[in-house]
């Protein structure tokens, strides 16, 4: 596992080298503000577990602690007031410190996810696909910007793929202790990033198709997961997504929360301001009314918030346009000029080998099994065309783009080993070649990665601004350079929090 620990390294250097992004901060002054209250209606937007997880080493350096920016109302995200506070009230010293072992804590996760998908790709389509899989995965430009961030993308990226591995294994060893280790690692998944609740739907989905599949099956294969073993499933996933916000008004009554998006509160909101919002509940006097949902209530009130934040819009960037709304076809354009080109070619070859290529069309229910998620996961995110600022929400699907494209290197197992075999692993080697120096010709700075499609970073901005560019990473770099060149302006403006 070599690659991995290139990886940690990777990241690890990241972690201390790059600034302080505005996500960041709000992220920062949030876990501190759990550790010190036990409480999670602060940034309920993004579940806890990453919080839980960063607010041990930012404890353990004992900053200074200021809340006096705490609002109950979940619309005024005093998250970002609250990390504001917190680099105001500490050394920059004492917060390169905080940030870099809040940001080290959450790489054993993505360490993990590789290790899970590694032997995913294994067994599947062979050693040379898990390592083809395990090389995108420790060079990707994606994972290795946010993996080494306190921002819970990339660590909910890796744990998809976990989670995704532990299903799979009871699906193909249907017993009691398989359905609970796919249960607990399905319920980590809302815990980590909201929009992975789509899990809890999809999962089922993946195992009917695999039943239907098995029924038309003529091989000798495993024995059906029962139906019934799903429920155990899911209902461990339910336990640990409650025990998650330590049971916080789980299985409250529908009726008595009160929303502010327009399709829960049954009202249209977007148009009186933030501090004009009135609250409602359209199913307040209907029979749901008296219905237990079984979530935590600060969990339902997160999708409730996010989904207020898309109502409402936010001014987006694309391509030099301005516009007070998103594109649906945003996150399609940001893989395809933020992700390496060679990758593009490996997935080119790998939907071409699939449909013409003997020995590469692997079942149906693998197929499906592989790219319903990170299918799924993007065809969500672009749904949501409230606004289109952060690319890194479609971070979600890339493990399982890899994972399929791993199938490529199938070819370097194949016997008899013909001319047109060697053809193809030469171009497949090439590729793969390809994506991991382009990407590690920007490295560390890769959150400003843009391949040669669009003439790479120097030409980033004038495609995608924000935390797609340029989110304070540079922040040090632009330090050590202002001590280099002492007849600078002091006065010169500085990135944010600094």
């Amino acid at each position: 596992m070599c690659l991995l620990a290139v990886h940690a390294v990777l990241l690890g250097w990241m972690s201390w080298s790059n600034g302080l992004g505005r996500t960041e901060s709000g992220h920062l002054g949030a876990s501190v503000y759990f550790w010190e209250t036990n409480q999670f209606d602060v940034f309920h937007v993004n579940p806890p577990l990453t919080r839980m997880v960063i607010s041990v080493p930012v404890a353990l350096c004992k900053p200074n602690l200021d809340f006096k920016s705490y609002s109950p109302r979940p619309l005024d995200r005093c998250e970002w007031s609250l990390g504001d506070d917190f680099i105001a009230a500490n050394t920059r010293s004492k917060i390169r410190w905080c940030t870099f072992w809040a940001r080290c804590s959450l790489i054993p996760f993505l360490l993990l996810g590789g290790y899970c998908g590694f032997h995913f790709s294994f067994e599947l389509y062979g050693y040379a696909s898990a390592c083809l899989f395990l090389t995108l995965y420790c060079f990707s430009p994606f994972l290795l910007a946010w993996g080494a961030t306190v921002c819970p993308d990339a660590t909910a990226a890796s744990m998809g793929i976990i989670a995704l591995y532990f299903f799979r294994r009871w699906m193909l060893d249907p017993t009691v202790y398989q359905a609970a280790a796919a249960g607990i690692t399905l319920g980590l998944l809302p815990l980590a990033k909201l929009t992975w609740v789509i899990a809890l739907v999809v999962w089922p989905v993946i195992l009917a198709a695999w039943r239907i599949d098995q029924n038309a099956d003529s091989e000798a294969v495993p024995s059906k997961p029962p139906v019934r073993q799903l429920g155990i499933v899911l209902a461990f996933a339910l336990l640990v997504l409650n025990c998650g916000y330590a049971f916080d008004r789980s299985c409250q009554p529908l009726g008595e929360y009160r929303f502010n998006s327009q399709f829960l509160a049954g009202q249209e909101n977007v148009s009186q301001g933030e501090k004009n919002v009135v609250s409602g509940n359209r199913f307040q006097h209907t029979i749901l009314a008296k219905l237990p949902i079984p979530l935590p209530a600060e969990f339902v009130q997160g999708i409730d918030t996010q989904k207020w934040d898309f109502d409402r819009g936010q001014r987006s960037y694309l391509r030099g346009e301005w516009s007070d709304h998103g594109w649906w076809y945003y996150y399609l354009y940001a893989l395809a000029v933020k992700e390496p080109l060679g990758t593009w070619c490996l997935l080119l070859m790998s939907m071409l080998l699939t449909l013409f290529g003997r020995g590469f069309n692997m079942r149906f229910r693998h197929d499906l099994t592989v790219l319903a998620p990170g299918l799924l996961i993007l065809v969500f995110v672009s749904s949501q065309a409230g606004f289109s600022v952060n690319s890194r929400y479609v971070i979600l699907a890339l493990p399982f783009l890899y994972l399929w494209v791993s199938k490529v290197a199938i070819v370097f197992a194949m016997r008899p080993f013909s001319v047109k075999h060697g053809a193809l692993a030469v171009a497949v080697f090439a590729s793969l070649a390809w994506s991991v120096t382009s990407s590690l010709l920007v490295y560390p700075h890769s959150l400003s990665y843009f391949n040669e499609l669009v003439g790479g970073p120097k030409q980033g901005g004038r495609r995608l601004l924000g935390s797609n560019f340029d989110w304070g990473q540079d922040v040090w770099y632009f330090k050590a350079w202002l001590d280099d060149h002492p007849d600078v302006s002091k006065r010169t403006p500085a990135p944010y929090g600094y």
